[in-house]
This record gives structure tokens, C-alpha cells and sequence, in this order.
């Protein structure tokens, strides 16, 4: 093959040679654009609730969005200094302040305690999942705590979570496994945009890919036609007759 590029023009051969890579990445993006799509549709599937009415109509264990407000309640499942005050967040992750560094085995604290969400209707006990690691986006507020910053929610705040509905006694949504501060239409959104951007990406990819190979197979034709000529007409032998 490397004969065929160092044949070729700049284009051509950069197009060749750079073929295995771009089919690499043309497999991974296929993979991400399946990822992408399945959760697409998984979201699509699922039904945003906001009342309590809405969801004692449905069958216990169903995956559902809930949207509502972060009820005062909650400082029973969280420390006293959270609810104390009025800027501490009871929800949140932890990263580095900007501009620094990661210290060596530093650790950042990621806190989803189970919380108590109103709702137009009524009220729902949120129990966060103890086997999948939480998921956290779009966070209402973010404070500096020394050189460290926590972004996240605090009490009163409108969230959106997903779990499995479990009525009475008393109802719960169970394996939460994240919390956002968008709801359904603005989350459908951002996956329509990734959806889309992913296969923007495969697709150019596809089509450099298969550029590549019909670029390959040209030049793999000429080759093989430029052999098949030169063995078909072998040049003449130039014969010189001494001059007496």
C-alpha cells in the first residue's frame, strides 16, 4: 500500500494513508451514535409527572421523570447545618475551584441523600439509587466552599428526577439515579442535538472511509493494468550495427 500512496498525488495518497484511521473512528462513532439513539428513544418513552394524582394511576415500578420543588422537609434525611441555611446546597457535587490544579489523590464529594420533592398535589420521597453512581446536570446554584466549588440544589429549588414509582403506604420513587434543574422538553432537546450532531459526525466519517477505499481500489486497478501493459508489450531492444 505504501507504494500505491508514494505513486499517488498529495490528496490521493493523504486520502489512502489515512484510511485505517478514519475507519477506526468511523466503528466509534457508530457505537456512540447507537448509544445515543437507544437512550433517545428510552427518554422518549418516558412520561413526566408533576402531580401525585398522575402517578397513583400508575402501576408500581414504572420508570418515571418527576418533576417538583425541593420541600423543607427534607433536613430530616440531611444535616442540620444544610437546612440552617438558606445558601447551603443539600444536593450537590464537588470540583476544584477554577484555575486549580488537582491535587495528588484528591477526592471530591458527591452528596445525593434522599429528599422529600412537592408536588402540585402532594408529596414524593426521593431515594437516590445505592447501586448506580448519580448522575448531576444543569445545577441551579454553585458556591465556594475554600478553594473548592459545589454545585447543586438546595432547598425550595425545581428539579427533575427519574426513578421507579412505589405507592402507598407512603409514595416513593426509588433508584433515583440523577437529578437535573431541566425538565423533559428542555433534556429532549439536548438529546435531539447530540442525536443529531453524532450522526453528522459518523456520516462524514462514513463517506472519508469510503472515499478512502475507492481511492485504494483506483489506484490498485491501475497498478495491476500498468503491470498487465508492461508485460504485454515489453519495450524493444535497440540493436546497433557495426560500421565497417
Amino acid at each position: 500500500m505504501f507504494k500505491i500512496i508514494a505513486k499517488s498525488n498529495l490528496i490521493t495518497g493523504s486520502a489512502i494513508f489515512f484510511m485505517p484511521i478514519v475507519l477506526v473512528f468511523f466503528l466509534g462513532s457508530q457505537m456512540a451514535y447507537s448509544q445515543v439513539k437507544s437512550k433517545y428513544e428510552t427518554y422518549q418513552t418516558i412520561a413526566e409527572v408533576n402531580r401525585l394524582s398522575d402517578l397513583a394511576q400508575l402501576p408500581a415500578g414504572q420508570v418515571v421523570m418527576l418533576r417538583g420543588r425541593i420541600a423543607p422537609e427534607s433536613c430530616r434525611f440531611t444535616s442540620a447545618v444544610a437546612c440552617n441555611s438558606a445558601e447551603q446546597l443539600i444536593i450537590f457535587q464537588e470540583r476544584p475551584a477554577e484555575d486549580r490544579e488537582v491535587r495528588f489523590r484528591e477526592a471530591f464529594e458527591k452528596v445525593f441523600p434522599d429528599f422529600i420533592m412537592e408536588l402540585a398535589d402532594g408529596s414524593v420521597i426521593i431515594i437516590p439509587s445505592q447501586i448506580h453512581e448519580p448522575i448531576f446536570q444543569h445545577e441551579l446554584q454553585t458556591i465556594s466552599v475554600g478553594d473548592r466549588e459545589q454545585s447543586g440544589f438546595r432547598i425550595g429549588d425545581v428539579v427533575t428526577v427519574q426513578g421507579q414509582w412505589q405507592p402507598s403506604p407512603a409514595p416513593l420513587l426509588v433508584e433515583v439515579t440523577g437529578i437535573t434543574g431541566a425538565g423533559k422538553v428542555g433534556l429532549m432537546q439536548e438529546w435531539r442535538l447530540a442525536f443529531r450532531q453524532v450522526g453528522w459526525a459518523r456520516n462524514g466519517l462514513g463517506l472519508l472511509t469510503l472515499l478512502g477505499f475507492v481511492l485504494l481500489w483506483v489506484q490498485l486497478r491501475r497498478a495491476k493494468a500498468n503491470k498487465a501493459r508492461e508485460e504485454t508489450w515489453p519495450p524493444q531492444k535497440t540493436t546497433t550495427t557495426p560500421i565497417i
